[in-house]
């Protein structure tokens, strides 16, 4: 924290304890830390009504700290109240506030248009009386007749011409269109001073189009890292001359933009990241970035991946592809290649890849384990079925024990979990891929697997290091049973943990049979097994131990 903003709090008179909120930038952390200034500014208005003199405190603070106190208060949901409440504590409060450089004009947060349009123009015009540039511009409404765009207009343009460091601009007019009146509503035309804001670092347009000289005047985005095009009509010459007006761009995203068929961008030295989503017709993608590192592309319409040439990106080690109609050789378009995230809803029939360098693998399709056939010797983490949404916010390492472990396996089966599955699981893991999983995780909600079949299938049970199973329903024992027995006839791990949405130690069958099919893949004179139990129950984890004569129990909390 700064020492600004902790001589604020001291000011206010919050504890120590509190200062956690400052330490996140997370919208929900930012928001509880805000209720509890509002607390305190209700206390001390009653505080203010009650005293005269001196208490003016907040006058003699620094503008930065004035600032670091609106950047906590300041509304991103209407009129500001609380700035207008803070006035009574201080004389020259309103004023200091006119050179806050975040503004937010978001039509949604406002009770009625005419208060929408009425604090912008009013807030510009105090804003532009300062002699300073904004840190970041929010510009999001829906326009009806021409005062309003002329409102609009002015007030981007005053803005713009003070200069500004972050813009996102989305404006649009209502959705007129009907079966007699097919044709869409003509889209907000930026002003062409945007193209001479120098100092802007950070672009995001939705719904808009560029400004009408974009093709003639000289762009001078010196300073751009960031560029997002959403809805906004473009076409390949200006993708071209975007991507070449801006020579720090790191990162360029198209997101349903119509008007183009070819993505190139060529020679740029600072790209790294490059997102392209498409509902019409894109036959190529020729990007040459030297330090392009991640590229994200969805098929929006069921057309299938463009041809690519990507071949000199040789830091372009992470793909990210969401669509249809994959083709076997979709990996020879990224020779460099170690992470790949695929989602395709095409039944998808003898996938057979090959690289050497791809190490980490996540598929989500509807393919089983035994149309998979890959010839990556480097992999050493495969996901594999329907994710979970919290899946890469929210993912954990499998266990302390796995630390040290190469190779690992994660399953989310989508479906009915039955003998044909973990037959299938169990051939997987004996093909000749280049992958020998170590590790194990299956996370599944099924309450109930049919089963009764294994046990006619004689195969013997793949030996892993470690596995994690996590069920997500309140069953009775017998269903964590069945679901463990199926697992160890798949395969023989040295380490299984066992996790619950709810408590499952509760009933010692459960804790007994574990441990007798864990003994029974193990020499019993030789091996005992020790088990763990904490969060109440909701996780059990088993060891194998050797050495020991005697077959041994144990049960600890964590």
């Amino acid at each position: 924290m700064k020492e600004t903003e902790a001589r604020f709090l001291v000011f206010l008179g919050i504890t120590d304890n509190l200062l956690i909120f400052r330490s996140s930038s997370s919208p929900n952390q930012k928001k509880g830390f805000r209720s509890i200034i509002c607390c305190k500014l209700t206390e001390m208005e009653t505080l203010a009504s009650q005293t005269i003199g001196d208490a003016d405190r907040i006058s003699h603070l620094p503008e930065s700290i004035i600032h670091s106190i609106l950047d906590y208060i300041h509304p991103s949901h209407g009129p500001p109240i609380d700035i207008v409440r803070m006035s009574v504590l201080s004389k020259t409060w309103l004023n200091l506030t006119a050179s806050f450089p975040i503004l937010y004009f978001i039509i949604d947060d406002f009770s009625s248009r005419e208060s929408f349009f009425k604090y912008v123009e009013y807030t510009t015009s105090r804003f532009c009386l300062q002699n300073v540039p904004a840190q970041k511009l929010t510009l999001m409404a829906t326009m009806s007749n021409p005062a309003e765009i002329t409102t609009i207009y002015q007030s981007l343009e005053l803005l713009l011409q003070k200069g500004v460091q972050g813009l996102v601009i989305d404006i649009t007019f209502p959705d007129y269109s009907s079966p007699s009146n097919p044709f869409p509503m003509p889209k907000y035309c930026l002003p062409d001073i945007l193209l001479s804001v120098s100092v802007l670092k950070y672009l995001i347009i939705r719904h808009t189009a560029l400004p009408s000289s974009l093709m003639v005047d000289d762009i001078k985005f010196k300073s751009l890292i960031q560029l997002i095009l959403c809805d906004v009509p473009v076409d390949d010459e200006m993708i071209k001359y975007l991507a070449k007006s801006c020579p720090l761009l790191q990162d360029l995203k198209v997101l349903s933009c119509d008007g183009y068929q070819n993505f190139c961008v060529n020679g740029h030295r600072n790209l790294q990241q490059v997102g392209i989503d498409y509902n019409t017709t894109l036959e190529r993608i020729d990007i040459e970035a030297p330090n392009l590192s991640h590229l994200w592309i969805q098929d929006l319409d069921d057309r299938g991946p463009p041809r690519m040439n990507l071949g000199s990106c040789k830091k372009l080690t992470a793909v990210t592809y969401y669509g249809y109609y994959l083709p076997n050789d979709f990996l020879s378009n990224f020779p460099f290649i170690e992470y790949l995230h695929l989602i395709t809803y095409d039944t998808l029939n003898n996938l057979k890849w090959s690289s050497r360098s791809l190490r980490a693998l996540v598929l989500q399709c509807d393919c089983d384990l035994e149309e998979i056939e890959f010839n990556t010797p480097n992999l050493f983490v495969f996901v594999y079925g329907s994710l979970p949404p919290n899946f890469f916010e929210k993912r954990r390492p499998l266990s302390r024990h796995s630390t040290n472990l190469k190779s690992c396996m994660r399953c989310y089966p989508d479906g009915w979990i039955d003998a044909y599955w973990f037959q299938m699981l169990r051939l997987f893991f004996e093909k000749k891929n280049g992958f020998k999983p170590l590790n194990l995780y299956i996370q599944t909600n099924q309450k109930s697997i049919e089963l009764e079949d294994l046990n006619a299938i004689e195969l013997p049970p793949y030996q892993l290091q470690y596995v994690e199973l996590q069920l997500d329903t309140h069953e009775e024992p017998s269903a964590h049973m069945a679901f463990v027995d199926a697992v160890l006839w798949c395969c023989r791990p040295r380490f299984l943990t066992l996790r619950s949405s709810f408590p499952v130690t509760d009933s010692q069958g459960v804790i007994k049979y574990i441990c007798d099919k864990l003994l029974q893949q193990e020499d019993q004179g030789r091996t005992s097994i020790q088990f763990v139990s904490r969060d109440e129950g909701k996780t059990i984890g088993f060891m194998k131990k050797d050495g020991i004569q005697q077959q041994a129990k144990e049960q600890s909390k964590v």
